[in-house]
């Protein structure tokens, strides 16, 4: 592509971004705390879902320092939902040494950016770009989407040579003097006009410069390598009821869900049924089926839920679990699967939400 096409496309959506208003919250100033806040919470993350999320978290945590100083469980139970949760922990992690060892500074060059634990070059680029003005292409989803469309690339957009084709292709488009206010623009431009599905074709400014409309192509661009298949795990999680506690633990190692809370947990190869279950469960109790099943999907995870019920005498084999009031159990984090039987089950189990 020409240099002067490249220069027409970036005077186009610039001009069709100043006639549109998508206002988003974390638009309205150059905070890099803020900034910084609401690339963490939307990746991999609809606006729709996360503009809730950053909203409480900004109104919780007005500033870096007070990120910082939070308990990681509170950090966990305000990301409940959100899923991914090494992006919280990450969060933290960075928030304590922005505050501790930066005094509250964020780095202002895209290197020092880029060293803060969980930043990628995505999030870098898009904090030194909207908070410093630095000259910094962003290339998310919806500008990969854009380009690969505009420069009809038929190679599968998540292999590392197109990602660089891309990347080149957006630094060469970036006006000097407006970088963050393209940025901002041709991103706005993916989510509204040039979308996955049903895309505003007709009403697109650069369709003379778009290869894939010349093909007939966009519906089929961008692609993508095909994913592996997703492991399929079996939880059975056993809800032991000792007058009015329930026991919870957190859980820990490197799996899933890590910090997150859970109760007492048999995982096997496959869905058993509570005639199986009786048989290696290692306690003398009458259990019993207390919802229908969960599925929760992950990225790489297919995870169901069986939950089953027993009222107990005393916490025998249950010495590494807390011993939580029912009513309090909505203090903690849990995974999604979980958080949706607990309230589900709230009458039964007498939770106050």
């Amino acid at each position: 592509m020409k240099e002067r096409n490249y220069a027409a496309i970036s005077k186009n959506i610039l001009s069709w971004h100043s006639r549109i208003d998508r206002s988003l919250p974390w638009k309205v100033d150059r905070d890099p705390y803020k900034i910084w806040l609401s690339e963490i919470i939307m990746q991999q993350t609809r606006v729709e879902q996360g503009t809730p999320y950053y909203l409480r978290f900004v109104e919780r945590f007005p500033t870096v320092e007070s990120l910082a100083a939070a308990p990681i469980d509170e950090i966990l139970k305000a990301w409940e939902g959100l899923g991914y949760y090494q992006r919280a922990r990450n969060l933290h992690f960075t928030a304590r040494q922005v505050a501790l060892e930066n005094n509250g500074n964020f780095p202002d060059t895209y290197e020092g950016l880029l060293a803060l634990k969980g930043v990628g070059t995505y999030t870098a680029a898009a904090i030194a770009s909207f908070a410093y003005d630095l000259p910094y292409a962003v290339v998310d989803g919806n500008v990969i989407r854009v380009l690969a469309r505009v420069a009809g690339i038929d190679a599968p957009v998540n292999a590392p040579s197109t990602v660089r084709e891309i990347q080149s292709m957006a630094d060469r488009m970036l006006p000097p003097a407006q970088g963050a206010d393209f940025n901002q623009a041709i991103m706005d431009f993916g989510a509204l006009l040039c979308r996955p599905k049903n895309p505003h074709c007709g009403d697109c400014p650069i369709q003379s410069h778009c290869r894939a409309h010349a093909m007939g192509e966009v519906h089929n661009i961008p692609k993508k390598k095909p994913k592996k298949p997703k492991r399929k795990r079996y939880f059975h999680y056993l809800i032991f009821n000792l007058d009015d506690q329930i026991f919870i633990r957190k859980r820990r190692g490197n799996d899933i869900w890590k910090g997150l809370y859970e109760f007492y947990l048999i995982e096997h190869e496959g869905l058993l049924t509570t005639e199986e279950l009786d048989k290696v469960i290692p306690f003398d109790f009458d259990f019993h089926p207390a919802a229908a099943n969960r599925i929760q999907q992950l990225s790489h995870q297919t995870i169901e839920c069986m939950f089953l019920e027993a009222r107990i005498q005393d916490d025998a084999g249950l010495e590494d679990y807390e011993r939580v009031d029912r009513k309090q159990v909505c203090k903690y984090a849990f995974p999604r699967a979980l958080d949706w039987y607990l309230n589900d089950k709230a009458v039964t189990l007498n939770l106050l939400f």
